[in-house]
């Protein structure tokens, strides 16, 4: 009896390790979808006004992540 007690409180404990890493996969994707949608949203607003500083920087930030997202 003793020794399922200590095998079901290690399942959960793993359970909720794992549980924990995919909720933590799962919100850095979607920062980083939202993150994408905004830089297209500036780099418009940066092409409209001719500023190629700024377009130049959220370019290269966009690039970034999508360097990383094919990682």
């Amino acid at each position: 009896m003793e020794w399922l007690n200590f095998y079901s409180n290690t399942y959960g404990t793993n359970n909720q390790m794992v549980s924990g890493l995919l909720s933590e996969m799962v919100i850095d994707e979607q920062m980083r979808l939202y993150r994408k949608r905004e830089l297209y949203k500036e780099i418009d607003e940066a092409l409209a006004t001719k500023n190629r500083e700024a377009f130049m920087r959220l370019t290269s930030e966009l690039k970034a992540i999508m360097e990383y997202e094919k990682a």
